[in-house]
């Protein structure tokens, strides 16, 4: 028997998928990806130092501001320069997490739970909803508005930190619009808290920053089950893979696959989570490590409320500080650096090779590169799923596009 899905509607891009399943056993499954190369790695090469986050944020029009911190870091970790004000930085990556994982639960993900055929069925059958899910993307769009000047692609981050100090009033502005928000940021957890997730289990790594004084999202070394490796360390243990047949690179980890992305931070840092967030998950009675890939979508919601939490708390900090900006004067342009930071989908790195300001070498690894391969290997497992073989073709499928979902793949990420 075989299942082939053409279409995979709601997930940022395009893809298509293929298994074939023999007397209930799923012996191959493939995600294809159905876009063209984008060859960023190759557009940056030759060009100077600052064009990095700048192209490298037109990659992705969900997470341009990670893609370009991802860059500006790269750039400072190979020139060791100190970045002032990381607070204007963090704030905008709340935005970003913001933005992103309002759409993704809401809009992308809700549907699965309800038998929605499309999200015009779920708009109508909750329009209060809808409406709170477009007020808190629409806070996650001016956090990052007031700080880097536009909503995409930002302007005033800089080698070093920001250029360009925000309006004292707006931060104050935004630090109302967020505790007015926080309350429908709980609202919508909560309704994800008592969803009804597929049970399906598969052992995996999980990997994403860790800090040990905050939720790691700007910065931090990279935790891997119980190890805590740098991230150059980390990276050496990383193979890049890609068939002639597949236009999307695949990595392993020490010859393994491994998932990155909300499930892989909460089951790592949930103990830093802030205190409104900590209480919600565990009011969801979980244990961890948790190993149901289903559950990416619950750890969203989570961590939607925890950067509403964060959000206030930087702003506190930031009205009442003496914020610190300007671009820093390098004089050596030569080095070779990481940037690594979490994108909403999970770590990403920017490995930067520069001399006298010129880029001779990038290499970026999305997020989407490297859950693919754990994917794949989620769904030639996929008979694991309570009552896979009792399901019919049709509700088969449903539940493979509701993993595939939950995973929040960026296929145009995976493609650069």
């Amino acid at each position: 028997m075989k299942i082939r899905i053409d279409h995979i509607a709601k997930i940022e891009g395009h893809a298509s998928f293929t298994a074939d399943i023999v007397k209930g056993d799923v012996k191959s499954a493939k995600l294809k990806i159905e876009e063209g190369a984008r060859l960023f790695e190759g557009i940056m090469r030759g060009r100077k130092d600052i064009e990095i986050p700048e192209l490298g944020s037109r990659i992705c029009g969900v997470c341009p501001v990670v893609h370009n911190f991802a860059g500006f870091k790269a750039i400072e970790s190979a020139y060791s320069v100190n970045v002032q004000s990381k607070d204007l930085r963090k704030l905008m990556m709340m935005g970003q997490l913001i933005n992103s994982h309002a759409l993704h639960l809401f809009f992308f993900s809700l549907s699965d739970f309800f038998g929605f055929k499309n999200d015009l069925q779920l708009i109508n059958e909750y329009p209060e909803k809808t409406h709170d899910a477009m007020k808190i993307r629409d806070i996650g769009n001016k956090l990052v508005e007031v700080i880097g000047g536009r909503t995409i692609h930002p302007l005033t981050p800089c080698i070093g930190g920001i250029r360009k100090a925000p309006d004292i009033e707006k931060l104050k502005l935004l630090l109302e619009d967020c505790k007015r928000v926080l309350p429908i940021a709980i609202q919508l957890g909560e309704l994800f808290s008592n969803l009804k997730y597929p049970h399906f289990i598969r052992k995996t790594s999980y990997v994403s920053l860790t800090h040990d004084s905050e939720y790691a999202i700007y910065e931090g070394d990279i935790k891997v089950g119980d190890k805590i490796l740098e991230p150059k360390e980390f990276l050496s243990l990383v193979e890049e893979f890609q068939s002639y047949d597949k236009v999307a690179k695949r990595t392993h980890f020490a010859e393994k696959t491994y998932m990155v992305g909300s499930l892989a931070r909460l089951n790592n840092n949930q103990d830093k989570l802030n205190p409104k967030a900590k209480d919600l998950l565990y009011s969801c009675n979980l244990q961890f490590p948790l190993y149901n890939p289903y559950y990416n979508i619950l750890a969203q919601a989570i961590e939607l409320v925890h950067c509403f939490e964060e959000s206030i708390k930087i702003l506190e900090r930031l009205i009442i500080s003496d914020i610190k900006v300007g671009e820093i004067n390098v004089e050596n342009k030569t080095g070779e650096g990481i940037g690594v930071i979490e994108a909403p989908r999970g770590i990403l790195f920017y490995i930067v090779k520069i001399k006298d300001g010129v880029v001779k070498h990038v290499n970026i690894i999305t997020p989407t590169a490297q859950n693919i391969a754990n994917l794949e290997a989620d769904l030639e497992e996929f008979e694991n799923l309570d009552g896979f073989n009792k399901l019919s073709g049709k509700e088969r499928e449903d539940k493979i596009k509701m993993l595939i979902r939950a995973y929040d793949p960026c296929v145009t990420c995976a493609v650069h």
